[in-house]
């Protein structure tokens, strides 16, 4: 039997909610991803996408409606245990990269496993691998002026992988990708969706990334329109 990985119940999100400007997210949204699945999130601009990764990586609360990490209920989590959460079973690779500007790749990779606990040898090992396999083996000690945009989105990918995190959640992973980068990127994580199963939402406006993933959830206006492709 296939474990559910993420659950979303009747979730619902509204901005600046009472107020002449509320703005209506997400509404009513049921949504299972399984373990093991490499799922992508289309939509138009504006219609959710964002915001569905926000409340299920703890970055924002839901208004209304559950979310369920691993059948735990995380919904009402304080803002530690949210950071916890996130620091030990969500790999988030944001679509403006948030790298550290004073810290080379590598250090900004390693960062991550170095607050986890992991000694400096180690979580450089694992740095090293990652950048090497994303084509960045030559730009290790490189700080991010001095990477292009598109090699500081690999930097970004690698370090939301480095604690093999049970769920990764990418907004754009590829955005600022080449073609030849982007099929690297997206092979990176067929593998450790294979090998670790880990489980992966991927928000993208990119019909040939959806194609390479097991399914392709749609979201037009905060709410779910169509789903393909599903695990039985």
């Amino acid at each position: 039997m296939i474990r559910k990985m993420l659950e979303l119940k009747n979730v619902t999100k509204i901005y600046n909610e009472g107020s002449a400007r509320e703005v209506v997210a997400l509404k009513d949204v049921d949504l299972t991803i399984y373990e093991g699945e490499m799922v992508a999130l289309m939509g138009p601009s504006g219609s959710g996408k964002s915001t569905m990764l926000n409340v299920i990586g703890g970055l924002t609360p839901v208004t209304s409606g559950r979310i369920y990490i691993a059948g735990e209920d995380v919904t009402e989590y304080t803002d530690e245990q949210r950071a916890i959460l996130r620091r030990d079973k969500i790999g988030y690779i944001f679509q403006h990269f948030n790298l550290l500007d004073y810290l080379t790749a590598e250090q900004n990779v390693m960062l991550p496993l170095l607050i986890q606990g992991y000694t400096f040898e180690y979580s450089k090992r694992r740095a090293i691998m990652l950048l090497r396999e994303l084509g960045l083996g030559g730009r290790t000690e490189h700080y991010p002026n001095e990477l292009s945009g598109g090699q500081e989105q690999r930097v970004a990918i690698s370090r939301s992988l480095i604690t093999r995190p049970a769920i990764i959640l990418g907004d754009e992973p590829t955005g600022d990708l080449d073609l030849e980068s982007s099929q690297d990127v997206m092979r990176l994580f067929r593998r450790i969706n294979r090998e670790e199963k880990q489980t992966l939402l991927l928000v993208t406006h990119s019909e040939y990334i959806g194609s390479l993933c097991d399914r392709i959830v749609r979201i037009d206006d905060g709410q779910i329109v169509e789903e393909g492709g599903a695990k039985e």
